[in-house]
């Protein structure tokens, strides 16, 4: 059974531009896991390694299919790192809905339960 120090030693990225809901769902998050924040997708896949990220949180607002190719990336070059999708809606493009759920771990809308967000998280993470 891991206890909360191993825990801590799991690194989550939480990528949304609002950087005050970011660090929101950090301080959430910090009691049991590492989490950074971060506003852009830029260099992710360099950071993932760096990091040793094996969750990211990523807000999604709009259709853009930047987004698309970035998650294929991940899904190629990181395996085991785990993608919850946050949303406020989902969009009217409805192939771009079904290919952002195939490569989604996990889905969560905004405004969301935090309590929410860490089942959601910690059913990715730990071991049952």
């Amino acid at each position: 059974m891991m206890n909360q120090s191993d825990s801590k030693n799991i690194n989550i990225l939480v990528i949304d531009p609002d950087e005050d809901f970011a660090q929101n769902v950090q301080m959430f998050l910090e009691d049991t896991y590492s989490v950074g924040i971060r506003q852009g997708i830029e260099y992710l896949d360099y950071t993932i390694i760096l990091k040793q990220i094996k969750l990211i949180i990523l807000d999604v607002e709009s259709v853009d299919y930047d987004v698309i190719e970035l998650l294929n990336q991940i899904r190629s070059n990181h395996e085991y790192v785990k993608i919850i999708i946050m949303y406020t809606y989902f969009l009217s493009d409805k192939e771009f809905e079904k290919t952002l759920i195939k490569h989604a771990d996990d889905l969560i809308s905004k405004p969301f339960d935090v309590t929410l967000l860490k089942n959601k998280v910690d059913s990715l993470l730990l071991p049952a």
